[in-house]
Protein backbone atom coordinates (compact mmCIF):
# COMPACT_ATOMS: atom_id res chain seq x y z
CA UNK A 1 0.00 0.00 0.00
CA UNK A 2 2.73 2.40 0.73
CA UNK A 3 4.51 1.62 -2.46
CA UNK A 4 1.70 2.50 -4.17
CA UNK A 5 1.11 5.84 -2.14
CA UNK A 6 4.36 6.66 -3.39
CA UNK A 7 4.43 5.97 -6.79
CA UNK A 8 1.28 7.67 -7.11
CA UNK A 9 2.66 10.91 -5.34
CA UNK A 10 6.36 10.75 -7.73
CA UNK A 11 3.77 10.47 -10.70
CA UNK A 12 1.74 13.09 -9.65
CA UNK A 13 5.10 14.81 -8.80
CA UNK A 14 6.32 14.10 -12.87
CA UNK A 15 3.09 15.51 -13.71
CA UNK A 16 3.36 18.81 -12.23
CA UNK A 17 7.06 19.35 -13.12
CA UNK A 18 6.21 18.53 -16.67
CA UNK A 19 2.88 20.69 -16.47
CA UNK A 20 4.67 23.42 -15.42
CA UNK A 21 8.14 22.94 -17.57
CA UNK A 22 5.73 22.95 -20.72
CA UNK A 23 4.56 26.05 -21.23
CA UNK A 24 7.10 28.38 -19.65
CA UNK A 25 9.48 26.51 -21.87
CA UNK A 26 7.46 27.58 -24.86
CA UNK A 27 6.64 31.05 -23.60
CA UNK A 28 10.81 31.97 -23.87
CA UNK A 29 11.06 29.83 -27.11
CA UNK A 30 13.58 27.41 -25.76
CA UNK A 31 11.94 24.47 -25.71
CA UNK A 32 14.88 22.37 -27.11
CA UNK A 33 16.55 23.22 -24.53
CA UNK A 34 14.34 21.34 -21.96
CA UNK A 35 15.33 19.19 -18.73
CA UNK A 36 13.69 15.65 -18.29
CA UNK A 37 12.40 16.04 -14.44
CA UNK A 38 11.13 12.30 -15.40
CA UNK A 39 13.98 11.32 -16.31
CA UNK A 40 15.65 12.48 -13.33
CA UNK A 41 12.29 10.27 -11.67
CA UNK A 42 13.56 7.07 -13.57
CA UNK A 43 16.95 7.39 -12.21
CA UNK A 44 16.28 8.22 -8.62
CA UNK A 45 13.71 5.07 -8.36
CA UNK A 46 16.36 2.77 -9.33
CA UNK A 47 17.74 3.11 -6.41
CA UNK A 48 14.25 4.24 -3.79
CA UNK A 49 12.14 1.62 -4.63
CA UNK A 50 11.29 -2.27 -5.33
CA UNK A 51 12.34 -3.65 -8.74
CA UNK A 52 8.69 -3.70 -10.42
CA UNK A 53 7.02 -1.00 -8.62
CA UNK A 54 9.84 0.90 -10.01
CA UNK A 55 9.25 -0.68 -13.67
CA UNK A 56 5.50 0.24 -13.56
CA UNK A 57 6.38 3.94 -12.34
CA UNK A 58 8.60 4.23 -15.52
CA UNK A 59 6.10 3.34 -17.66
CA UNK A 60 3.54 5.79 -16.30
CA UNK A 61 6.18 8.53 -16.44
CA UNK A 62 7.13 7.43 -19.90
CA UNK A 63 3.28 7.82 -21.02
CA UNK A 64 3.24 11.23 -19.27
CA UNK A 65 6.45 12.44 -21.26
CA UNK A 66 4.99 11.03 -24.28
CA UNK A 67 1.85 13.34 -23.99
CA UNK A 68 4.06 16.62 -23.37
CA UNK A 69 6.01 15.50 -26.12
CA UNK A 70 4.21 16.68 -29.38
CA UNK A 71 5.30 14.62 -32.97
CA UNK A 72 6.88 11.48 -31.31
CA UNK A 73 5.51 8.40 -32.18
CA UNK A 74 3.07 6.77 -28.93
CA UNK A 75 5.26 5.09 -27.07
CA UNK A 76 9.23 6.43 -27.54
CA UNK A 77 9.10 7.65 -23.71
CA UNK A 78 8.12 4.62 -22.63
CA UNK A 79 10.37 2.43 -24.27
CA UNK A 80 13.28 5.41 -23.82
CA UNK A 81 12.21 4.99 -19.45
CA UNK A 82 12.00 1.60 -19.00
CA UNK A 83 15.32 0.56 -20.82
CA UNK A 84 16.81 3.66 -18.67
CA UNK A 85 15.77 2.12 -15.64
CA UNK A 86 16.86 -1.44 -16.33
CA UNK A 87 20.34 0.27 -16.41
CA UNK A 88 20.11 2.41 -13.77
CA UNK A 89 18.94 -1.14 -11.98
CA UNK A 90 21.66 -3.18 -13.20
CA UNK A 91 24.05 -0.03 -12.46
CA UNK A 92 22.56 0.15 -8.44
CA UNK A 93 23.92 -3.42 -7.82
CA UNK A 94 27.71 -1.99 -8.48
CA UNK A 95 27.25 1.24 -7.17
CA UNK A 96 25.32 3.18 -4.77
CA UNK A 97 24.86 6.66 -6.38
CA UNK A 98 22.43 7.97 -3.36
CA UNK A 99 25.00 11.16 -2.89
CA UNK A 100 24.59 14.82 -4.82
CA UNK A 101 27.54 14.36 -7.29
CA UNK A 102 26.73 10.84 -7.91
CA UNK A 103 23.51 11.64 -9.23
CA UNK A 104 24.52 14.53 -10.70
CA UNK A 105 26.57 12.36 -12.69
CA UNK A 106 24.07 9.42 -14.01
CA UNK A 107 20.86 11.52 -14.10
CA UNK A 108 23.14 13.64 -17.06
CA UNK A 109 24.91 9.88 -18.43
CA UNK A 110 21.08 8.48 -18.24
CA UNK A 111 20.33 11.96 -20.49
CA UNK A 112 22.99 11.25 -23.42
CA UNK A 113 21.69 7.76 -23.32
CA UNK A 114 18.24 8.62 -23.85
CA UNK A 115 19.43 10.83 -26.84
CA UNK A 116 20.86 7.66 -28.54
CA UNK A 117 18.39 5.62 -27.56
CA UNK A 118 15.86 8.72 -28.89
CA UNK A 119 18.13 8.60 -32.48
CA UNK A 120 17.62 4.77 -32.99
CA UNK A 121 13.84 4.14 -31.87
CA UNK A 122 13.68 7.27 -34.33
CA UNK A 123 15.56 5.71 -36.97
CA UNK A 124 13.92 2.33 -36.67
CA UNK A 125 9.77 2.93 -35.88
CA UNK A 126 9.97 7.21 -37.22
CA UNK A 127 9.70 7.28 -41.20
CA UNK A 128 9.04 10.40 -41.32
CA UNK A 129 11.86 11.72 -38.92
CA UNK A 130 14.66 13.28 -40.65
CA UNK A 131 16.35 15.53 -37.98
CA UNK A 132 18.98 13.22 -36.65
CA UNK A 133 22.16 15.44 -36.60
CA UNK A 134 19.55 17.66 -34.52
CA UNK A 135 19.48 15.10 -31.63
CA UNK A 136 23.27 14.88 -31.34
CA UNK A 137 23.60 18.57 -31.46
CA UNK A 138 21.25 18.91 -28.54
CA UNK A 139 22.21 16.13 -26.75
CA UNK A 140 25.21 17.66 -24.73
CA UNK A 141 23.44 21.06 -23.67
CA UNK A 142 19.78 18.70 -23.03
CA UNK A 143 22.35 16.43 -20.82
CA UNK A 144 24.15 19.64 -18.85
CA UNK A 145 20.59 21.18 -18.08
CA UNK A 146 18.93 18.11 -17.19
CA UNK A 147 21.86 16.51 -14.71
CA UNK A 148 20.73 19.00 -11.73
CA UNK A 149 17.44 17.80 -11.79
CA UNK A 150 18.62 14.76 -10.01
CA UNK A 151 19.50 16.19 -6.41
CA UNK A 152 16.53 17.96 -7.43
CA UNK A 153 14.07 15.93 -8.13
CA UNK A 154 16.02 13.17 -5.41
CA UNK A 155 15.89 16.02 -2.75
CA UNK A 156 12.66 16.59 -3.43
CA UNK A 157 11.07 12.89 -3.43
CA UNK A 158 12.96 12.07 -0.73
CA UNK A 159 11.35 15.33 1.58
CA UNK A 160 7.89 13.73 0.64
CA UNK A 161 8.65 10.35 1.66
CA UNK A 162 9.55 11.55 5.32
CA UNK A 163 6.96 14.25 5.51
CA UNK A 164 4.04 11.28 4.17
CA UNK A 165 6.09 8.37 6.37
CA UNK A 166 5.98 6.42 3.54
CA UNK A 167 9.45 4.57 4.24
CA UNK A 168 11.87 4.47 7.20
CA UNK A 169 15.51 4.81 6.07
CA UNK A 170 18.30 6.84 6.41
CA UNK A 171 17.52 9.34 3.74
CA UNK A 172 17.82 10.19 0.30
CA UNK A 173 21.51 11.06 -0.01
CA UNK A 174 24.73 9.91 1.68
Amino acid sequence: MRTAVRITLWLFIGYLMLSIESPLLTAFHVRMYAPDPALAIVVFSATAIEFFPGLVLAVLLGILRDGFAGGVPIGMHVEIYVLLYLACVALTRRLDYRNVVLITVVVMLGSLLSSVLFFVLSAIFDRDFEQFDLIFRLAIPQALLTAPMGPIVSGLLSFIDDKFGLVEREGGFR
